[in-house]
């Protein structure tokens, strides 16, 4: 059997040929891949074979119930990334310290600081890495566009560090600091 690795060719045709009720064994001779590789395609599919055909029917309900509530949890990610993303645009931050003796105290200023938005930033680059993955899923695309994506969206945040860096410093050098 071949050593290439898997595809999203090889995940439809699992899918397909399982959906038709096929056993691994006949899945995997035709795909033309091992057993062992048609079973953890399989597993990753959330795709069982016992009963064979017999649950096919139930296994393609349940693929559906799972593909509705990965795009239900998309729109929730996209939503934590969206939240977050006003959040440090909006005209005031506001924020709670900490203070000395145990109480906090609400902060209002024109912008987050740095480590606010670091950390906003990196959950917005969570959520959307999460989205992303859990749309390739049902979308059956190569990895290669969502990467792109990824790259230029981890692109821009850095740029954004080191831009909220530079005015750190530049905050710092202006105050003898």
């Amino acid at each position: 059997m071949s050593r290439r690795p898997i595809d999203a060719h090889d995940r439809e045709q699992v899918r397909r040929l399982h959906a038709e009720g096929k056993s691994r064994n006949e899945i995997a001779r035709d795909i033309g891949r091992s057993s062992s590789t048609v079973s953890k395609v399989a597993a990753d599919l959330g795709l069982r074979f016992e009963g064979g055909a017999r649950v096919a029917p139930a296994t393609a309900a349940r693929q559906l119930d799972l593909a509705e509530q990965r795009r239900a949890l998309v729109a929730r990610l996209y939503a934590r990334a969206s939240a977050n993303l006003d959040r440090i645009e909006a005209p005031e931050y506001v924020r709670a310290e900490l203070l000395p003796n145990g109480r906090t105290v609400r902060v209002i200023s024109a912008e987050p600081p740095a480590q606010d938005e670091r950390h906003h930033s990196q959950a917005i680059s969570s959520y959307l890495t999460s989205a992303a993955r859990l749309t390739e899923i049902d979308a059956s695309t190569g990895t290669g566009e969502v990467r792109s994506m990824l790259t230029d969206l981890a692109r821009g945040l850095r740029a954004a560090f080191a831009d909220a860096d530079q005015a750190e410093t530049d905050q710092g050098a202006d105050t003898g600091g």
